[in-house]
């Protein structure tokens, strides 16, 4: 069962949601306002899903809410929150696990936070990956630029100077996107 966090200006509804919780098993370690809600706090506090009003009219809660979910890496639920489209877009946007714009009862709180889990953790795994791929990518293009100036100033073929790239990198075991990134600093401090 989840460690829960609500987030509700409205602590009548917080303790109606929070009973719901514990009904079906899972523990809530707070229930806190918009203006009490703090980064430090949060981070404090461990919660495995973050459960969070939208409906505060007095502040754009999204905002808040997409920091939370980024900052902290956690599944974050919005509840009360508008129905309209461009509401919906924005939060799935945002990173936003589930989306709940009417009233919860008891049948809906256990599927609502296992969906909300398992979207997050397949979207905290796609954004990893689209990470690990752009580095990769970035590392690639360093080798290749490293290649090209190893090429022009040694007069080198390709296959040479990724060969001897390889070998710098094997006898000083460094990766090969850190022997191209020395040969791109040397060629930039040369040019100073």
């Amino acid at each position: 069962m989840f460690r829960v966090l609500l987030i509700d200006d409205d602590h009548d509804r917080a303790v109606g949601v929070k009973a719901l919780l514990e009904a079906v098993g899972h523990t809530v370690i707070a229930i806190l306002s918009w203006e009490a809600t703090t980064l430090h706090r949060l981070d404090s506090l461990r919660p495995d899903v973050i459960i969070a009003d939208a409906g505060s009219p007095e502040r754009d809660a999204l905002e808040h809410i997409v920091l939370l979910s980024e900052t902290l890496e956690l599944p974050v639920v919005v509840l009360g929150a508008a129905g309209d489209e461009d509401s919906i877009r924005r939060a799935m946007r945002a990173g936003v696990a589930a989306y709940v714009a009417h009233g919860i009862s008891i049948h809906d709180i256990a599927p609502i936070l296992k969906v909300a889990t398992l979207r997050y953790a397949e979207h905290h795994k796609l954004k990893r990956e689209l990470q690990d791929a752009k580095s990769e990518l970035s590392a690639r293009k360093r080798i290749e630029k490293a290649k090209g100036i190893l090429m022009q100033d040694l007069g080198l073929s390709e296959d040479d100077a990724h060969h001897r790239m390889r070998r710098l990198a094997m006898d000083r075991g460094k990766k090969l996107a850190e022997i191209a990134e020395a040969i791109i600093l040397t060629k930039e401090l040369g040019k100073h």
